[in-house]
């Protein structure tokens, strides 16, 4: 196990939600590294120059990358996969859900049309095989990794679970307070952070927050649930008293409900809120 190290890279990129915001924001992705380097996401598309000077920081080369597992198919995610690809001919993973949208990138953008998406994603990823629920890769000697459903995010988000280190890899399952709000099922994500309050894990590594380990990670998983619960009760008592939920005005209302930039209101958050009222 001793040989087996895990490097989170943080990057750091801007969403440009209107010529007045621009919103900064950024992503954890994470090299694993044995014999061969794993990475767990790719970042957006101008990841690929952190992870290439990481790699030789660390003494290895870009090369060494020999599979990308993808937690799911959003922009920030999977954004470098394809540059990756194309240099190093390395496989990627992805959840059986997600692989329309990370194959035909045009189609996610067509389907979802976040703002800054061309820029965020450098192309289409060609997958190498499909990730089914709880199946294992053994990758090295030490390394295995099981695919976990957290389906919360987005419809087919898988987490990552290292079972010789009892470390897990959750993308963006773990919502917690101030963040962005998106998802598409409320009492899928409640079910999805009970799937990994049972896991026995040391070391928690989220997309959108530094490593936790141990007591922390209750604590982390608490807090998630409190804001997906106060966010669907926020929604809720806007709409009570809004005309038009199906509206721009609803979603910025709610924005500004749970003390978060009405800026931001954008078709994706507003689907959110109305999975809020089901």
């Amino acid at each position: 196990m001793a040989h087996i190290k895990i490097h989170p890279i943080k990057i750091d990129f801007k969403i440009p939600v209107s010529d007045q915001l621009k919103l900064s924001r950024f992503v954890y992705l994470f090299i694993i590294e044995g014999e061969a380097l794993h990475l767990i996401d790719s970042g957006v598309a101008s990841a690929f120059e952190p992870i290439y000077d990481y790699s030789k920081k660390i003494g290895r080369d870009i090369y060494d990358i020999q599979n990308i597992f993808l937690t799911h198919s959003h922009p920030d995610h999977i954004g470098a996969a394809k540059i990756i690809q194309d240099k190093t001919n390395c496989k990627v993973y992805a959840p059986e859900k997600e692989v329309h949208w990370i194959e035909n990138t045009d189609l996610q953008f067509k389907q979802r049309p976040v703002p800054g998406f061309k820029e965020l994603v450098a192309g289409s990823v060609k997958v190498y095989r499909t990730v089914q629920q709880e199946q294992e890769f053994k990758l090295e000697q030490n390394l295995t990794l099981r695919a976990v459903p957290t389906p919360c995010h987005s419809c087919g988000s898988t987490s990552y679970y290292f079972n010789e280190a009892k470390s897990l890899f959750c993308g963006d399952a773990v919502l917690l307070p101030g963040e962005i709000p998106v998802f598409e099922n409320v009492q899928q994500y409640l079910q999805s952070l009970e799937n990994i309050k049972k896991l026995h894990t040391n070391v928690l590594y989220s997309s959108w927050n530094q490593q936790r380990s141990l007591s922390e990670i209750s604590e982390v998983l608490k807090r998630s649930r409190e804001y997906i619960i106060h966010i669907q009760q926020v929604a809720k008592k806007v709409a009570r008293t809004s005309g038009n939920v199906n509206s721009k005005e609803y979603c910025k209302k709610v924005l500004k409900g749970l003390n978060l930039n009405p800026g931001m209101a954008n078709p994706l958050l507003l689907k959110s809120f109305l999975a809020c009222l089901n």
